[in-house]
C-alpha cells in the first residue's frame, strides 16, 4: 500500500514537472511584442506593418534566440496596464526605472540614446539663449513642454519635472503630436533624444528650418533603452534572450 502511495506521489511530480516545463517552452516560444509609435526606433509604415530599427534589431535579437513573435503598435498607458496583467507580453525601448521594475522584468540594454535636448521653435530662441540647464528653464516659471503619459525621460528629467509639475503637459498621444504642439506655440519645447527630431519633423510635415534644438548643460548622459518583459516569462528565457543580446553587443549599443 505504502509503494503504491510513493508511486503516485511520484508519478504526479513528475506530471507536475512536465507541465511546468510545457508551460514554459510554450512562454518562451510565442511572444507579443508591444510597442509604440516613436519613429525612427518603431512605428507602423504606411503598409501598416511594423517598422523602425529597433523593431529590426530585436527581431534579429528574437531570431537568433530562437522566439516566435508578433507585433502590435499600442498606447503608452496600455502596453504598461498589459506587462502588469497578461502573459508572455513583451515591450521594446524602455527605460529601467524602479517603479517599473515593481511589476516588470528587463533585458540587457540594447541600445543607449545620446543625451535629451530641449526642441524649440527658431522664432523663440531669444527667449530661451541664455538657459543652460533644463533646471534653469524651469524655474522661470513660464514655460511649458509637453510629455506623452506613461513614458519617462530618465530618472534626473523625470524629478526634475516632477518638481515643476504645472511646466509639463501631458497627453495621450505620440511625439509627433508634440512637435505639431511646439509648432503652433501650444507648447514652448519639446525634450527628445537628438536622433528621433529629424523623423518626427519630416513625419509631421513641418519644415524643419522652423525648429531649434539645445543641448542642456545639466543633461550630460543618455538613457538606455532594454526590452521589458511580463513577469510570468521564465527567467530562463530572459537568460537566453541575453545571451542573444551579447553576441550582437557591438551593433547594439551604438550611441546617436
Amino acid at each position: 500500500m505504502l509503494k503504491r502511495f510513493f508511486t503516485a506521489i511520484s508519478y504526479i511530480s513528475l506530471t507536475l514537472s512536465v507541465l511546468f516545463i510545457l508551460r514554459d517552452v510554450a512562454l518562451a516560444a510565442h511572444l507579443t511584442i508591444g510597442y509604440i509609435e516613436l519613429p525612427p526606433y518603431y512605428f507602423t509604415d504606411a503598409q501598416h506593418k511594423p517598422a523602425g530599427f529597433l523593431i529590426d534589431l530585436t527581431q534579429k535579437i528574437m531570431d537568433r534566440a530562437g522566439h516566435e513573435c508578433c507585433y502590435k503598435s499600442m498606447p503608452s498607458n496600455r502596453i504598461l496596464h498589459t506587462i502588469q496583467k497578461e502573459s508572455s507580453f513583451v515591450s521594446i525601448g524602455w527605460f529601467k526605472t524602479n517603479e517599473r521594475l515593481e511589476y516588470a522584468k528587463f533585458s540587457q540594454p540594447i541600445y543607449e540614446n545620446k543625451p535629451i535636448v530641449v526642441l524649440i521653435r527658431r522664432d523663440n530662441y531669444d527667449r530661451f539663449q541664455n538657459l543652460d540647464t533644463l533646471q534653469e528653464i524651469l524655474e522661470q516659471h513660464k514655460f511649458k513642454t509637453g510629455l506623452i503619459a506613461g513614458h519617462s525621460m530618465g530618472e534626473y528629467v523625470d524629478n526634475l519635472l516632477g518638481k515643476y509639475p504645472q511646466a509639463a503637459h501631458k497627453l495621450s498621444g505620440t511625439t509627433i503630436q508634440l512637435v505639431r504642439m511646439l509648432h503652433s506655440n501650444h507648447i514652448d519645447f519639446c525634450l527628445l533624444a537628438p536622433k528621433e527630431i529629424a523623423t518626427i519633423i519630416e513625419q509631421s510635415n513641418l519644415d524643419k528650418n522652423d525648429f531649434y534644438s539645445m543641448p542642456m548643460a545639466d543633461i550630460s548622459t543618455g538613457n538606455k533603452r532594454y526590452l521589458m518583459f511580463s513577469q510570468d516569462i521564465p527567467d530562463k528565457t530572459i537568460k537566453k534572450i541575453n545571451k542573444a543580446i551579447a553576441k550582437i553587443k557591438t551593433k547594439v549599443l551604438a550611441t546617436k
